[in-house]
């Protein structure tokens, strides 16, 4: 009887410990009462209630741009999940600290952006704007391009963003390799051939 007590005590604390500090998206971007929040780069899924923080490119994607509204955040389940305000559809991303090497607050403060589309866009000429709408990188693009339609590398295999050769899942088996030189693709490989 003790023992079920003491499991129950136990399991009922780090419930509540779990739910006691959730990451507050309003306090990631010290957002201002009227800002919105949108998505900072092509977010890609199968499921849209289990997707991989290591953003596998494969499915469909919520555009980079796509406005959203936080649900909730949890560090003891390790999920994100958020509505999409345009029709109102709810997504979960499983986030996986050991992927990315960084907190759940850090993962969410370059998911998600104040900065609407037409801002983050703003840089670049139309063609390219419209590869990055559609989650394409091709060579000429340069790094921050890449950023805004692939998202950040995950860090477990692309541990410095000053690295030349960037590494992203097609599928969970299957990888591509993004190459850089002077801040501009110069090809995508996957398995050693060109795509």
């Amino acid at each position: 009887m003790r023992f079920f007590a003491a499991f129950f005590a136990l399991a009922t604390a780090l419930f509540l410990c779990s739910c006691a500090d959730p990451v507050i998206f309003s306090e990631v971007f010290q957002q201002s009462v009227d800002q919105k929040i949108y998505t900072n780069y092509n977010i890609w899924y199968v499921n849209p209630e289990n997707i991989d923080s290591l953003n596998i490119q494969n499915g469909s994607f919520i555009p980079i741009g796509t406005e959203i509204e936080p649900v909730s955040t949890s560090d003891f389940w390790d999920e994100i999940v958020f509505k999409t305000v345009p029709d109102g559809k709810l997504y979960t991303i499983k986030f996986s600290s050991g992927h990315r090497l960084c907190t759940m607050r850090e993962f969410i403060s370059y998911t998600f952006t104040t900065k609407p589309l037409d801002e983050q866009l703003k840089d670049f000429t139309p063609a390219v704007q419209e590869r990055i709408r559609r989650g394409e990188v091709v060579p000429g693009m340069n790094i921050k391009s890449v950023l805004l339609a692939y998202g950040p590398p995950p860090a477990c295999r692309t541990n410095d963003l000053r690295n030349e050769s960037w590494v992203y899942w097609r599928s969970p088996s299957n990888t591509i390799r993004v190459v850089m030189r002077k801040d501009q693709v110069v090809a995508i490989l996957n398995i050693g051939q060109e795509i």
